[in-house]
């Protein structure tokens, strides 16, 4: 019998098995970057990584990796591991700066108390000064043979290169939108009820979700969902207007509906732009996989007034004036500018 692993994380199985196979053979390096973006599952998977690496069933075969229910498993879920530390960026610091990492160094010199391993989980990784990046080089280069280090990134672009040759990435997938639906009817009664009783409402929350479980359970919150739902049929709007092209009096009204604040406009205008990138998607290929629309024939249908030329002239137009909003101009003359500039208002 194969063993399982990681059963309550969804998709990745190419990730999770590697993991298995490491971890079951002791041929984990000393420290991984977990790249996914937020809500996409990293920090529960490095959890699991020290839940399995201390699970006291890690050989019966019948169990999962980790087990979930021994005494070792159930502690570090529940947080009570002198073992496994997180380390943090300072509070109220919009950078991880270097005192974090001198805390954790003075830390990694004692060996573990209960476990074989101590597993250090660095939360937002990516934002870590090069002053940071440097001094936690100092420990990775000759780290003990007990520490393993998991640093959790939204990318892994501003990781020095020093950094990455010393780990190994691990990037976290989105969850296909089929495993999602399942996962979430099989596990969430609050998602079972949206299904019943609006199966629409519930492919847009999927499709919103962008592949991140964690973001599809914050939406079955219907607070949360109501003003998603809203950027997205918004977004419908405009793209419809734009193909039906010098509609001022309806293009007029549909500005009036947009957000009046700098953040939320910014937000709005992303949106747009992920449903843009799909329509050229469609015009290239009939395979390639699509962020905003659910279903390829509504993606198809919109793309068809357009062509390749137009679109890219959209979108690049989309993210010069979400540029210019990122710098504080205008939020309504930015907007009226776009709306000019892309023939939406003659």
């Amino acid at each position: 019998m194969e063993k399982a692993a990681f059963t309550d994380l969804i998709g990745n199985d190419a990730v999770k098995e590697t993991l298995k196979n490491r971890i079951l053979f002791s041929r984990l390096s000393h420290a991984y970057l977990l790249e996914a973006p937020q809500g996409q599952g990293k920090h529960m998977l490095a959890l699991r990584i020290a839940m399995a690496l201390a699970c006291e069933h890690k050989d019966d075969a019948s169990l999962p990796l980790p087990c979930m229910r021994c005494p070792a498993c159930k502690k570090i879920l529940g947080g009570n591991s002198p073992d496994v530390i997180y380390v943090k960026r300072e509070k109220d610091k919009a950078t991880f700066g270097v005192g974090p990492i001198r805390e954790m160094r003075a830390d990694v010199a004692i060996a573990p108390f209960e476990l074989s391993k101590k597993v250090y989980i660095l939360e937002e990784a990516h934002l870590m000064t090069d002053q940071a990046q440097n001094a936690l080089l100092l420990t990775l280069e000759e780290p003990p043979s007990y520490a393993l280090f998991l640093l959790l990134c939204d990318r892994i672009e501003p990781m020095l290169e020093t950094i990455r040759s010393r780990a190994p990435v691990l990037r976290l997938l989105p969850v296909p939108a089929d495993r999602m639906r399942e996962h979430l009817l099989s596990t969430s009664g609050d998602a079972k009820e949206l299904e019943a009783r609006s199966p629409q409402e519930m492919r847009e929350l999927i499709a919103a979700a962008d592949g991140s479980i964690g973001r599809a359970l914050a939406l079955l919150d219907e607070r949360r969902r109501k003003p998603i739902l809203a950027q997205r049929r918004l977004t419908r709007q405009m793209i419809e207007l734009y193909a039906q092209r010098h509609q001022t009096v309806a293009a007029l009204k549909l500005l009036k509906s947009f957000p009046e604040k700098r953040e939320d406009l910014i937000a709005q205008l992303r949106v747009t732009l992920t449903a843009l990138r799909d329509l050229l998607i469609c015009k290239q290929s009939d395979v390639a996989p699509l962020c905003f629309f659910f279903e390829r024939e509504e993606a198809m249908e919109l793309a068809y007034p357009f062509t390749t030329a137009e679109l890219l002239a959209l979108t690049d137009r989309m993210i010069l004036c979400i540029d210019e909003l990122s710098r504080n101009a205008n939020v309504r003359l930015a907007l009226t500018a776009l709306a000019q500039d892309t023939g939406l208002l003659t």
